[in-house]
Formats: C-alpha cells, structure tokens, sequence
C-alpha cells in the first residue's frame, strides 16, 4: 500500500459544452521546484454499457503496474490519455499519484490536473475542455491504493487504456 492522492472514481460523459465529443483525458504536470520531480501514477478504467448490479471490473493501465514520469525543473509536461471506448474517453475513471506530489500544492512538489476534452488536429492540446470532467489539484483527496511494477510513458505520451 502507498499513500496517494486520488481524483475519485468520476464519469467521462460522450459530449461536452460544446456540441462536440469528448475524445481524451490530458494530465498536465507542473514542477516549480529548482530540481527533477517524479511522479507515478494509476489508471482505472471501466468501460460504460453494464447492466444496474452488475460489478464493472477496473482495468489499469499498464496491466498489473503504474506509469512513471520526471518533470524536468520549472517545466510542464502533458500525458495524454485515450481509452477503449467510442469517442476513447468515454467511460468511468480514476486516476491516483504518488512520488513527489502531494495534497497541498508546494513549492517543491509536483502540481496536477486532470481534465477531459476535444483534441484539436491531433492533439495533445484540447480544444475544448469539459467542465465538468476537470480535477485541478485542490479537487484530489488523500488514497491508500496497492501498487505493483512501474513503466514508462510512451516517448510519444499517449497512453492508451486497453480491455
């Protein structure tokens, strides 16, 4: 078990504000520290379309494991996420980090935000952001969530959430 900071189990609905789909999920990471922060992070996934009563099992990304990054000193970094539903994002998630982070944004701790949107072109940077599906960092409370081995996010950082 590790201490984490989690967003809560929260629904990806298919349209946004905009007559538009919601076709991802963006994580961005702001390090404000003077030295390199890593954070690691779960994903948990369940696709929509289950029956009332019915368990909708949770699927992490990686299988069996957690992502890792390094934000480089006074950087930003952005992950995209899709999953393996139509439009990708739609769905049930959740999302917890561990590392150098923390519930109170500090100065030398990662910040995080998770949000869901349309992508412009191909991405990553959305178009237009769904309100209703945006966790800035205040919005995270504290998690206990068991963990196993690590990978690295794909050079191309997208990460994409399969059954």
């Amino acid at each position: 078990m590790v201490k984490a900071i989690t967003t809560g189990v929260f629904h990806v609905p298919v349209d946004n504000q905009t007559p538009d789909n919601n076709t991802m999920i963006n994580i961005y990471f702001k390090n404000p520290s003077s030295k390199p922060l890593t954070a690691k992070f779960l994903i948990e996934f369940s696709s929509p379309g289950v029956a009332p009563g019915v368990q909708n099992p949770e699927v992490s990304s990686p299988p069996n494991g957690f992502w890792k990054v390094t934000v480089q000193p006074h950087h930003s970094l952005v992950i995209v996420v899709t999953g393996p539903a139509s439009p990708a994002a739609f769905g049930t998630w959740r999302f917890s980090f561990w590392g150098d982070i923390d519930r109170n944004e500090k100065r030398n701790k990662l910040s995080v935000e998770v949000i869901a949107g349309t992508i412009f072109g191909g991405g990553p940077d959305l178009a237009f952001d769904d309100a209703g599906v945006a966790f800035p960092h205040a919005l995270f409370v504290n998690a206990d969530i068991d963990v196993t081995g690590p990978a690295q996010v794909p050079v191309n950082g997208t990460i994409v959430v399969t059954l």
